[in-house]
């Protein structure tokens, strides 16, 4: 299993779509097989608002569902991507 940490930000610093949190490093696990994750901003809540996907497809899909909520995808090496034309691009 591969962990990707998000380091905890300044309180009072950024906004509330940051995926950091002000209190503690998010630590986003990928079971074996799963390469992207898509993490909610930490406005809404404990470090464990974050799904994992084995395909971009899969995570471009849940990207999509969560689309009213603040999120990122990331890989498996902490990339953080945007959906442009139904595929991954590399912020």
């Amino acid at each position: 299993m591969k962990t990707v940490t998000i380091p905890a930000k300044m309180s009072g610093t950024g906004t509330i779509h940051d995926t950091a949190s002000q209190h503690f490093d998010r630590e986003i696990k990928f079971p074996k097989g799963h390469n992207y994750a898509i993490v909610l901003a930490s406005y809404y809540g404990n470090g464990d608002l974050y799904t994992t996907h084995a395909t971009a497809e899969a995570a471009i899909r849940k990207s999509e569902k969560e689309s009213e909520f603040s999120h990122v995808i990331i890989d498996d090496e902490g990339q953080h991507y945007t959906v442009e034309n139904n595929r991954l691009k590399l912020l």
